[in-house]
């Protein structure tokens, strides 16, 4: 609380500063005073997601994501760009094509992923905040979690792209003894091949992650 008189910062009955007499008011309102959290071990999603500091990370890691070309996008305009050399008056609707071939082969089981493990140096709230914000700055939206005893699953969108369609990012992190254990690994449905993109992907999660540890 301060002195309406002078300002300063004052308590009880009476301004040590300038000696004025508090009102009543101001003698028994107390500040509220936000003190730091520590969420470095908070292994709880939900929790994380209650704490201004996390959603302001998130948030300004968003705000960084870039739109890029998606596999459907590219596959219209090559739809376009045929149907125009085949002298067709409409474009070929290549994006539709696209998926109905993915969910049939899907069915047939055909798919392609990678799977990637490491144990990571940090508590396992920061790990948790670093893979929340890679999702967030990479436009990987998140599909799901699942809260476990002592740990959690993330489910990510893996966007399509000129190389394979839309899949998942599936990351399991869990407390271990002195650290945290990573389990990442993708899925592409209906593709026997995806050239390289999940690879790439986990080798930029984990990169990520033994940096903010660094």
């Amino acid at each position: 609380m301060f002195c309406s008189e002078c300002g300063a910062r004052a308590m009880g009955k009476f301004c040590s500063a300038c000696g004025v007499k508090l009102s009543k008011t101001e003698s028994t309102v107390e500040e509220t005073v936000e003190l730091p959290i520590d969420w470095s071990d908070v292994i709880d999603y939900e929790t994380l997601l209650e704490i201004p500091e996390i959603r302001s990370r998130i948030a300004r890691n968003a705000s960084q994501s870039k739109k890029s070309l998606s596999g459907e996008d590219f596959l219209d305009m090559y739809g376009n760009a045929l149907g125009k050399l085949a002298g067709l008056p409409i474009k070929l609707p290549m994006a539709s094509l696209a998926h109905f071939a993915q969910s049939t082969y899907a069915k047939l089981g055909v798919k392609t992923g990678k799977a990637r493990s490491q144990f990571v140096a940090q508590p396992t709230g920061i790990v948790l905040v670093t893979i929340l914000c890679y999702l967030a700055r990479t436009g990987r939206t998140l599909r799901g979690v699942h809260q476990l005893a002592d740990g959690c699953v993330i489910v990510a969108a893996l966007p399509s792209d000129m190389l394979a369609l839309e899949g998942d990012l599936i990351l399991t992190v869990g407390r271990s003894q002195g650290g945290t254990q990573v389990e990442a690994k993708t899925e592409i449905p209906g593709q026997m091949f995806d050239w390289g993109k999940s690879t790439r992907c986990l080798e930029s999660l984990f990169s990520e992650l033994v940096s903010a540890a660094a």
